[in-house]
């Protein structure tokens, strides 16, 4: 009984240990993905602003 036990403490341990390198792992990939997205809007922001200042420095988006 006790070998059977040990046996699936182990498996269960190692399971978990997987579990858990796997959630870290789609963690860090989540962080990632959200910082590009962070550094995305913050240019699209900068961009707009520059857009919107564009007609008050006389330049023309038509011409």
């Amino acid at each position: 009984f006790e070998s059977k036990l040990k046996e699936t403490t182990t498996r269960l341990e190692q399971q978990l240990a997987e579990e858990q390198a796997a959630r870290l792992k789609a963690e860090q990939a989540t962080q990632s993905a959200q910082t590009k997205s962070n550094d995305e809007i913050g240019k699209l922001k900068k961009d707009t602003a520059e857009l919107r200042e564009q007609p008050k420095n006389g330049w023309c988006a038509i011409l």
